[in-house]
């Protein structure tokens, strides 16, 4: 069983050792984008349950889940946006990319229109969504099921599982970090895409349910739906009426970021106060749409501005600083404020990119990299003998070689292809990478890797071109990885004597330095606390860079 273990992890380890190409990283790119329609959607269009990113795949239970599904509808949203902003570099066609954007916009109006009939009331274009409508009452589960079970699909699930299947109702219900995503994603729709771009099938503007046709416009509407609904904090049906003025969101002068059910009239159950938060969620609304949020309780709207600007200096515990890194990415609102002359874009820069590495939400940065054309800072607090000092775009390029090409996954044992990517979301839950008993065994469905890979593309065509880091000649390999009492570095170059290696915590601090004979080397993890390491190995002036975890 040693014999094995061994072995695997040998494969795994060999994804990581070989120099990774331009060319290898967009062919993961497809591969993920063909698995994602393939083995995690249920297919594209308007119906229930379409356009809609399952976020687990577990095929040992043999069950597929949608579990905080506008979360992924974000990414989703955010994943095309970009996609249509590479392909127009590459000159590749647009078409398909177009026609499954309309729909994710689209799939969430549907969320938005007929939140609340499942809870008694009258369907409202309003702010107020539910996570998904995936649920076999509405489905030909046969068809489904044929789609999801394809030959190519990595095994078999016969159970669809989701938010809107839940027995307590109030687990159907938005909440704001739902929010914030759906505002990333739609951030990026207004960065990349042009305004007259509109989906035209048959050659005739297509509309959507608010009878808008332009894509970009339309992000705009949610935006403004989504961030008026929660500032009011009301009740307000709005009309299916292109000539009501309420129809892309209620409006009023209040100010409440309490999000309710509007036909219960009670705070959502999840994630309902945004109170803290308003500033945040007014700037990502300015920067979407241009529009001011106005209110007549100037001392909330001032003490809303105030709790936001606090958090500038003050860490939060780690799933709730990213709300406030995400909201001021969107927005800029250190450290002043929201204003239309706005230029304190390298600030915020600095001020995300250290507290982002902290976080381990390394994307963020990147996320306001790209709606402000800005610098990235991510690597900028790190000592400078750290391997990706000031260097950014290497370390995105890093986590972009890490990734499997036949995607992520973890199904526990500490048993997964690559421990950057072995989380069922790198982006929304990086805490929960190398778990070796897995909140949600699975596999996952690969959005993290797709915007990351975008973004990353975008950034380095569009601003100063990195030159790709040159990988060794020869295989380098770090086994077994994740490691307990030692770990092995197999050197297979023959035209190098010996190698320099670098071991550095996840501080920046050196914890081991030596030069060794190229050949197998084991290295003792004594007085190594666990945790995440940084390899580097420099054979014959080439670089190799990977990360080692101990536990």
């Amino acid at each position: 069983m040693k014999q094995v273990f061994l072995i695997f992890f040998i494969i795994l380890s060999g994804n990581f050792g070989f120099a990774q190409t331009p060319q290898l990283n967009e062919a993961k790119y497809y591969s993920y984008r063909s698995r994602l329609y393939n083995d995690f959607m249920i297919g594209v269009g308007s119906s229930a349950g379409l356009s809609l990113p399952a976020s687990i795949r577990d095929t040992v239970n043999q069950k597929i889940l949608w579990g905080d599904a506008t979360i992924d509808l974000g990414m989703y949203m955010g994943m095309l946006a970009t996609e249509y902003k590479v392909n127009e570099l590459k000159g590749l066609s647009q078409t398909t990319t177009i026609e499954d954007l309309f729909f994710a916009l689209e799939a969430f109006n549907r969320l938005d229109y007929n939140a609340e009939k499942y809870f008694g009331g009258t369907p409202s274009l309003n702010g107020f969504f539910v996570r998904d409508d995936v649920t076999t009452d509405s489905l030909n589960i046969t068809t489904v099921l044929a789609h999801l079970n394809q030959p190519t699909a990595t095994g078999q699930v016969n159970i669809l599982l989701s938010d809107l299947m839940a027995i307590d109702p109030t687990l159907k219900e938005e909440s704001l970090d739902q929010v914030i995503h759906l505002l990333a994603g739609l951030s990026l729709v207004v960065r990349y895409i042009p305004d007259t771009l509109k989906h035209k099938p048959n050659g005739q503007a297509q509309a959507f349910m608010d009878f808008e046709t332009s894509i970009k416009q339309e992000a705009k509407n949610i935006a403004t739906r989504l961030v008026n609904y929660i500032k009011e904090g009301s009740n307000v049906i709005v009309t299916l009426n292109p000539a009501d003025p309420n129809l892309n969101g209620i409006s009023g002068s209040a100010w409440d970021f309490i999000i309710k059910n509007p036909v219960t009239g009670i705070a959502v159950a999840r994630g309902p106060n945004a109170t803290a938060l308003a500033a945040g969620f007014t700037a990502a609304k300015y920067w979407i749409t241009n529009l001011s949020s106005l209110t007549t309780d100037t001392l909330a709207s001032t003490q809303a501005l105030n709790t936001f600007l606090f958090y500038d200096n003050v860490l939060l515990a780690n799933d709730q600083d990213f709300k406030v890194m995400m909201l001021n990415a969107i927005g800029n609102v250190w450290p002043a404020g929201v204003k239309p002359d706005s230029s304190n874009f390298n600030y915020n820069a600095q001020r995300l990119g250290p507290r982002a590495l902290f976080q381990s939400y390394e994307y963020i940065p990147l996320w306001h990299q790209s709606l402000y054309n800005t610098t990235n800072k991510l690597m900028s607090a790190v000592p400078t003998s750290h391997p990706f000092y000031n260097n950014p775009a290497a370390f995105y390029k890093f986590l972009l070689d890490e990734a499997l090409i036949a995607g992520p996954y973890n199904y526990g044992n500490l048993a997964f292809p690559s421990y950057e990517w072995s989380s069922s979301s790198r982006h929304v839950h990086p805490l929960r990478r190398g778990q070796a008993n897995p909140s949600f065994p699975g596999h996952y469905n690969g959005l993290d890797y797709m915007l990351l890979y975008n973004l990353y593309f975008i950034n380095t065509t569009l601003g100063t071109t990195v030159a790709e880091i040159p990988g060794s000649p020869h295989p380098v390999l770090v086994y077994p990885n994740p490691a307990r009492g030692q770990f092995t570095i197999q050197h297979s170059n023959v035209d190098c004597s010996e190698y320099v290696l670098t071991l550095t915590d996840a501080t920046g601090e050196v914890k081991m330095q030596s030069k060794v004979a190229a050949s197998n080397t084991t290295f003792s993890t004594t007085g190594l606390k666990p945790g995440m390491y940084m390899v580097q190995i420099i054979s014959c002036g080439y670089p190799f860079n990977s990360k080692l975890v101990i536990y």
